[in-house]
């Protein structure tokens, strides 16, 4: 089952590595015994190269760089930070990465695979990952997109819904420099 598990998400990141993918959230986030709390934004990926607009920031990653501009301050941050830096502005990223760390199993129904990661080691501190990923056919070719990723931790829940994704040949551009921002580099 793992092996069919990896080709899905080996086919998901290639086709993220071909195209741009375009795509709205919502993140939810529920701890017990209060109301969850929902926030909105958009992110753009091409491989592991990100933009994302969210919590009154800005964000892009060319690679190398994290560009973070703070709207309210007129602030950007360069940084070059290490893999696992990225795993919160990236949910794709950390599913994937996840991956090797986790038992996986997957069921399909009529198009839409649920793919369960469950940590081997309880000390990751994570006791569930379940993405939801589309399998759709556009012209001739057949795409995956995420649907929703839902990371069960104890004491919380935290579900990403994408919607209004789209994937294009446009390469864009995954550098943020606000013009007249304070630049602070500690990179």
């Amino acid at each position: 089952m793992k092996i069919i598990l990896i080709t899905i998400l080996q086919s998901l990141f290639a086709l993220l590595g071909q195209k741009t993918m375009q795509t709205d959230f919502t993140i939810t986030v529920q701890q017990q015994k209060s109301q969850p709390i929902s926030y909105t934004g958009t992110m753009t990926m091409h491989g592991e190269q990100f933009t994302l607009e969210a919590f009154g920031t800005q964000a892009a990653y060319d690679g190398s760089t994290l560009f973070v501009y703070n709207i309210d301050a007129n602030e950007l941050t360069l940084s070059a930070p290490a893999r696992e830096e990225l795993y919160e502005a990236n949910p794709l990223l950390f599913a994937q990465a996840m991956a090797d760390a986790c038992d996986i199993t997957e069921t399909t129904a009529q198009g839409l695979t649920t793919i369960t990661l469950i940590p081997k080691d309880p000390k990751i501190g994570i006791d569930r990952i379940t993405m939801k990923v589309k399998e759709l056919t556009v012209g001739k070719q057949k795409e995956l997109q995420p649907v929703t990723i839902v990371l069960k931790e104890p004491g919380q829940t935290t579900m990403v819904k994408f919607t209004n994704l789209s994937y294009s040949d446009e390469l864009k551009t995954f550098v943020l420099m606000p013009e007249g921002a304070f630049i602070n580099d500690i990179r």
